[in-house]
């Protein structure tokens, strides 16, 4: 789903989907820089020392700013499967009158 929001992103029903998916990289990418800085406040704060946590501190805190520790790795991936707009399949007439029409979004819900 989240490759046919991409790939049609700029049909009005996919619009606000890849903005969602955007901020949540966005948020993504933020919850990365701030473990970083965390990371680096506590080794000038402890040094080597143990976490207040119980944990091995800079040692452990330092293994978490990795694409390991994203929330939305699968987002980030996305460009693998990307390829350029002149591949990507046109949509039929009907399909293009239904992604562009919010109205039959709300219409098929109260089904």
């Amino acid at each position: 789903g989240a490759l046919m929001i991409y790939f049609y992103r700029d049909m009005p029903r996919f619009s606000q989907p890849y903005q969602i998916l955007t901020f949540l990289m966005d948020i993504d990418s933020l919850l990365q820089k701030w473990r970083y800085n965390h990371v680096m406040l506590v080794q000038r704060m402890l040094g080597s020392k143990q976490g207040t946590g119980g944990s091995s501190g800079y040692l452990y805190l330092r293994t978490t700013v990795s694409d390991r520790y994203k929330v939305f790795i699968d987002l980030f991936n996305l460009s693998t499967w990307l390829i350029p707009r002149i591949y990507i399949p046109k949509l039929s007439k009907r399909m293009v009158r239904t992604l562009s029409h919010h109205s039959s979004l709300n219409a098929n819900w109260d089904n």
